[in-house]
């Protein structure tokens, strides 16, 4: 046999900017791809980076647990995000559907107004990618950080924040909480060379797939933006949560050899990407 040549795995993380429909060219450069992969995602709250909203009194952080407000009824329970299914292991096809991870719950209990509450987040995401096939070294493993904005909303407004009417649908028990997601969740950048001396260029994305990718009305961003006192009028991706209800929400990894872009409000269509990531059931677990 002949001298294998060095793998030489690099991982980047590439924010790209912009919403369009579709998928970008491929690379030019023809080199042999890795076809399917093992990706470990370990997930915690990173601790220093969250905001509070009028105070941190009576707050629990830890890992996997977020707890907060002051509940109403006093003998109620408090609200609160948790991290479950932490570490995950899957194995992710390149160019094909995304892949189920880690869970993400939103324990929506009614709080006292005016009560501490987590204004924004972030998620620390530990990443190790392995080439399964063909089999392969893995990368070094790199810990990303997506940040998720979050406005607990007035239960009595009507319409509410998202736009929708009270007492409708996700607002059925009142005003549903609006969670947004860190548009650099999407392509990071990583090469490999499977032994042929070429990198292979790939794009790891990361999603919420419960509810399928969906935009937010503009309404919701806007009200969203509005509240961290950021320029409002751009499109925005995440979910929104029933009162007095616990969402649970998984998150999915894609790798593509070609970066992901995300279709404008309105339209679910993901071009040249598989059908079954716009096909899931929307669920929720009470």
């Amino acid at each position: 046999m002949g001298t294998r040549k060095t793998t030489k795995p690099h991982l980047i993380a590439l924010a790209i900017a912009g919403f369009s429909v579709g998928m970008m060219s491929a690379p030019l450069a023809e080199a042999a791809i890795v076809t399917q992969w093992q990706v470990t995602v370990d997930a915690k709250f990173d601790a220093s980076s969250i905001v509070w909203r009028f105070g941190d009194a009576g707050t629990t952080v830890t890992d996997h647990q977020l707890r907060w407000g002051d509940p109403s009824p006093s003998t109620g329970p408090q609200s609160g995000v948790d991290i479950t299914n932490s570490p995950a292991v899957t194995s992710v096809d390149t160019n094909g559907a995304a892949v189920g991870n880690i869970f993400l719950s939103h324990l929506n209990n009614p709080i006292v107004a005016g009560s501490p509450r987590p204004e924004r987040f972030a998620i620390a995401s530990t990443l190790t990618l392995t080439p399964l096939v063909p089999a392969g070294p893995g990368l070094t493993s790199v810990t990303q950080t997506f940040n998720v904005y979050f406005e607990e909303t007035p239960n009595g407004a009507n319409p509410c924040a998202d736009g929708g009417a009270n007492g409708v649908g996700v607002n059925l028990n009142g005003c549903g909480d609006i969670f947004v997601l860190d548009r650099d969740a999407l392509n990071f950048m990583f090469t490999y060379d499977t032994g042929d001396g070429i990198d292979q260029q790939y794009f790891i994305s990361f999603f919420e797939l419960t509810s399928g990718l969906n935009p937010l009305p503009q309404t919701a961003c806007d009200y969203v933006f509005n509240a961290q006192s950021l320029p409002t009028g751009s499109p925005c991706l995440g979910f929104v949560t029933p009162e007095d209800a616990t969402t649970r929400v998984q998150f999915a990894a894609m790798i593509t050899t070609a970066p992901v872009q995300i279709p404008e409000p309105g339209s679910l269509a993901l071009a040249g990407l598989s059908l079954s990531l716009l096909g899931l059931l929307r669920r929720r677990w009470v």
